[in-house]
């Protein structure tokens, strides 16, 4: 606790000196206060951390967002879901003059976003209005925000990485950037590439939905996805994003290829979401999303292709538990998870929030797991989704020989 304790004083100092010379370029650690005090600092970054760092104040000042006449002020984020509005535990008090606070246990908020760290944004009713302001964040200093939200940094907490993931986060990367006669950079523009520790098990982009219509990569990926079937000899297909059409009038159109797969009943759908598979990756809804894909894979003929929009949160996920039940490593599937950010899309998700997802279902830090491979086996054995002959043949028919 003392060194806690002296790392919060030593970082205090540095964030004040930092703040006070203007000095808003460089990253500054997170600093810890023995009991609240309100001041420039933790009213820009919307939080303080107490108590040796064992409690958060989230803090709202009006006048940092330029917002008049505050009603009532609620916090949204990672680790509550992202919740508008809709859980009073999540509503703040007034503290002194105009300023808002909300006390929590540190535990309760060290839910990890896209940055790989808490992230959160505050939900505003102001001057008498029905519809809540939802401002992004203020905050000019490097490490303690990303895609308009407030990130939260705890002691240990390095805000270079930060930044340098935010400088990944933003990078769109054009169609002249790609050589598509190079198979890995094809596989970078596609986000098509086989699952670790599976011979027969491809994960990727959607074959035909425009998500990113917007870059001029997007009709080549889509046709390159397509054309990733067929190289790979696809015979089944698992979609996680739903049952959508394809739209005639922004282009898309199903191939020949997936439609034969279609058609011989060998394409599954799911629609499952970003919260089910990160943040309650223990429960029921998601252990029924792995039962339906391992009795599809179990009964139907390979190689598969597992996907959802752009390859990134469901298939992330879910072709990461498989790997896992296939035997891959933990190293190899958090790296394999870090490759989508290299598609260039404005996309970005740190291990860590698959780390998360994976330590809600393993009841234990992933550091802690002796035997991968068994322990989430284990999870869906035990939890009444699957049994051990369905995961032995799962391994079988994903590890043939391609």
């Amino acid at each position: 606790m003392k060194k806690i304790m002296m790392a919060g004083f030593m970082a205090g100092l540095i964030i004040t000196c930092a703040a006070a010379s203007g000095k808003k370029n460089l990253p500054v650690l997170p600093s810890v206060q023995k009991k609240f005090t309100l001041n420039k600092l933790n009213r820009e970054l919307g939080y303080q951390l107490i108590d040796g760092g064992v409690s958060v104040v989230f803090v709202f000042d009006p006048a940092v967002y330029k917002i008049d006449d505050t009603d009532s002020v609620y916090v949204e984020g990672s680790f509550n879901g992202w919740k508008k509005g809709t859980d009073e535990s999540w509503s703040m008090m007034k503290f002194r003059g105009s300023v808002w606070t909300l006390t929590k246990n540190a535990e309760e908020v060290r839910i990890p976003g896209n940055s790989g760290f808490p992230e959160f944004k505050f939900y505003v009713y102001a001057g008498g209005r029905k519809n809540a302001d939802e401002p992004p964040a203020v905050s000019d200093i490097p490490g303690y925000q990303m895609a308009t939200n407030n990130l939260m940094l705890f002691p240990g907490d390095d805000p270079a990485v930060v930044v340098a993931n935010t400088a990944t986060a933003d990078r769109v990367k054009k169609l002249a950037e790609f050589d598509l006669n190079d198979p890995a950079q094809v596989s970078v523009l596609t986000n098509v590439r086989r699952v670790p520790g599976t011979t027969m098990l491809w994960r990727g982009y959607h074959p035909y939905k425009k998500s990113r219509g917007q870059y001029d990569t997007e009709q080549t990926r889509l046709e390159l996805v397509k054309k990733s079937l067929e190289m790979n000899g696809i015979k089944s297909i698992i979609t996680l994003s739903g049952d959508e059409k394809p739209s005639a009038a922004a282009g898309e159109s199903i191939s020949p290829y997936e439609q034969a797969i279609i058609d011989a009943g060998n394409e599954l759908f799911i629609d499952t979401s970003y919260n089910t598979v990160y943040y309650h990756s223990a429960e029921a809804d998601f252990g029924n999303v792995i039962q339906q894909i391992v009795r599809f894979i179990n009964s139907h003929p390979g190689p598969y292709y597992i996907h959802c929009r752009l390859g990134t949160d469901r298939t992330g996920v879910t072709s990461a538990v498989l790997a896992a039940l296939c035997g891959a490593d933990w190293k190899s599937i958090a790296a394999d998870y870090q490759k989508t950010n290299e598609t260039g899309i404005k996309e970005f998700r740190d291990y860590r929030l698959l780390q998360y997802s994976f330590e809600q279902m393993l009841g234990k830090p992933v550091a802690d797991v002796k035997d991968l491979q068994q322990e989430i086996g284990a999870h869906f054995v035990n939890g009444g989704y699957l049994t051990q002959q369905e995961l032995d043949t799962l391994a079988e028919r994903l590890c043939g020989a391609a």
